[in-house]
């Protein structure tokens, strides 16, 4: 039997419904900055992985002009090989989200690059350690004194970790990627004691949720993120598009808050040197 995709053509394959488009339209003219991509190889998502000019592809797809990227090796092998992969990537476009162990040697080879983000992967299949002062305490006093934007998703960290870490590092920048749309009684108090933790918007998709969080708190602990590889990025633009919330809303989240996060460490990083 013919295949019919075999003889498409690839502006055919991108080709997009309307209201996707119109959507489109309007991310092009925001600047987006993506909080949540990974890039290289992956041993557990190797069909969706991508490498660095497939990615940038895709991003050009969406209009997405930036990403907060870390490297699969990184979480799922070997932080500071997976690290070293990501700095030999060398692309403007990305800014690192470096790896990150709680042993002193590796902050302190860690600290030469002088990091303005990291990826924390603490769970059972990652790096395996506890988030508990006891542990992994001077690794945050390491993020927090330098206002080092720190990344972690919601299925390596309980809410009552959340907040004990926040109460133990108040001015720590914490991300909070891939919260589920079933989160709102756990986050909204969190956001409201804890003016540092953000979250991302890649899963972040129930009718309507955008406009209830920014008309009860603001947009500004909100930051845009697609998951990328893992996820289309249509979905959180979509969301976004349709929000019936301020422009300037909008362009918050789509980018303007992670640059505000990222030149707070840039500064402490001026202080430092």
């Amino acid at each position: 039997m013919w295949d019919d995709r075999k003889s498409r053509t690839r502006e055919e394959e991108r080709r997009v419904p309307d209201g996707v488009a119109l959507s489109l339209q309007e991310a092009a003219a925001w600047d987006l900055f993506d909080v949540n991509v990974r890039v290289g190889p992956s041993g557990v998502h190797g069909e969706l992985a991508l490498e660095p000019a497939e990615l940038l592809q895709e991003m050009d797809d969406f209009y997405i002009r930036s990403a907060l990227v870390s490297h699969w090796a990184a979480e799922e092998y070997d932080a500071a090989i997976g690290d070293e992969a990501l700095a030999r990537i060398a692309e403007p476009r990305f800014t690192p989200a470096w790896g990150i162990l709680p042993e002193a040697s590796f902050i302190d080879a860690l600290a030469t690059r002088k990091p303005l983000a990291v990826r924390i992967t603490p769970g059972l299949r990652q790096h395996s350690f506890s988030l508990g002062r006891w542990c992994a305490g001077p690794m945050f006093e390491y993020l927090q004194h330098r206002s080092i934007v720190s990344l972690i998703s919601r299925t390596d960290i309980t809410w009552d970790e959340v907040a004990a870490l926040l109460e133990n590092f108040p001015r720590l920048p914490l991300v909070l990627l891939d919260t589920g749309y079933r989160a709102d009684r756990y986050l909204f108090p969190l956001l409201d004691r804890f003016p540092s933790l953000h979250f991302d918007t890649a899963t972040y998709l129930a009718h309507r949720q955008l406009e209830s969080v920014v008309e009860q708190r603001g947009s500004g602990q909100l930051l845009f993120g697609s998951r990328l590889p893992l996820f289309t990025p249509a979905s959180a633009i979509g969301v976004l598009a349709s929000a019936r919330i301020a422009e300037s809303d909008k362009r918050a989240i789509a980018g303007d808050n992670l640059r505000r996060l990222l030149a707070q460490a840039k500064a402490r990083i001026g202080v430092q040197a």
